[in-house]
């Protein structure tokens, strides 16, 4: 399956707060009306001061699920051309290609560790089938560059300024209609200095850490729309 992006958000200023008479509590505020912030798909901006990078649909209600239907994770990496690397461009630049073998390595390991993190969470229950209380959730990582210059310079050591950049992307679907309910963006850099050579023995912690961070974010969707007891993710291993 093709590598897709999130919708493209459509930003603009000075919002006002959905909030309709009768409105269900379990439902969070959403910025609304000509001036909010609006995806593509129709997703309205969530007030940072309640929580941030977080768009939803002006009525969501998590509290309707009890099961997650885990949807294969999506990792997609920032284009930068291949080409020869002098000491001088390396201290000059930041991001660098990445061989086809860390790609796949670092997808499997999103993969397992964000399945990892979903299975552990205490009151939705990982479903195989699709039904009325299943919530489908997907996790991306995006923009994905690496600060660690081409396999043929590390040998003699390096000092880089950055180790990864990431977008950390959830969305959450309802699995009977597919509709589009939730998305989570949050961009991550992990700054040096450190030795090139130590990035990808890092790299494991770093999907674990990414990983409970969407746990998290779905975590707090809960607790705004009345499933405060979700659990935060699995314990350190």
């Amino acid at each position: 399956m093709k590598d897709r992006l999130p919708a493209t958000l459509v930003a603009v200023a000075a919002p006002v707060l959905l909030w309709q008479p009768g409105a269900s509590l379990a439902q969070v505020a959403v910025e609304t009306g000509p001036e909010a912030e609006v995806t593509a798909d129709g997703l309205h901006r969530v007030p940072p001061s309640i929580m941030t990078g977080t768009w939803t649909k002006p009525d969501l209600d998590l509290s309707r699920y009890s099961r997650i239907f885990f949807l294969p994770t999506i990792v997609q990496f920032r284009e930068i051309p291949e080409r020869r690397y002098s000491a001088r461009a390396m201290a000059n630049d930041t991001a660098f290609p990445i061989n086809d073998l860390r790609q796949e390595r670092l997808r499997e390991l999103f993969g397992e560790d964000l399945y990892e993190a979903v299975s552990n969470l205490r009151s939705y229950e990982l479903s195989e089938e699709l039904g009325r209380d299943v919530l489908m959730i997907q996790g991306f990582l995006t923009d994905v560059a690496s600060g660690v210059p081409p396999d043929n310079t590390t040998a003699f050591g390096a000092v880089i300024r950055m180790a990864w950049e990431v977008s950390l992307v959830m969305e959450l679907r309802d699995s009977m209609s597919n509709e589009i309910l939730a998305r989570t963006i949050e961009s991550q850099r992990i700054n040096g200095p450190m030795d090139a050579g130590a990035v990808f023995s890092l790299t494991p912690r770093l999907t674990q850490d990414w990983s409970r961070q969407l746990v998290r974010s779905l975590d707090e969707l809960s607790d705004l729309t009345g499933r405060s007891d979700v659990g935060r993710g699995p314990p350190a291993r």
